[in-house]
């Protein structure tokens, strides 16, 4: 995945388009369909996860930055991470 892209879901800074949040959130969980109003919810969840797979603190540094590029290695969550994770 794209580290802006997943910095995204990390800082609390948009890096690249709120489009890419959907996208990103929907295929970690594979909910498909996510509205505006259920993001905060799901990321909550989310975010357990992403500090598990992440440990690098770059991610969870909480400033927007441009200079942080590349891909990071990441995969959707399976069924069993779904139940842990309570999504």
């Amino acid at each position: 995945m794209d580290i802006q892209r997943l910095r995204n879901l990390t800082t609390g800074r948009l890096h690249t388009d709120m489009q890419h949040i959907y996208e990103d959130m929907e295929w970690l969980t594979g909910t498909k369909g996510l509205y505006t109003h259920e993001l905060p919810a799901v990321l909550h969840k989310l975010i357990p996860y992403l500090k598990a797979k992440i440990d690098n603190p770059r991610f969870w540094d909480g400033k927007h930055d441009t200079t942080h590029i590349g891909e990071f290695a990441i995969s959707p969550m399976s069924k069993t991470e779904k139940v842990i994770y309570h999504l």
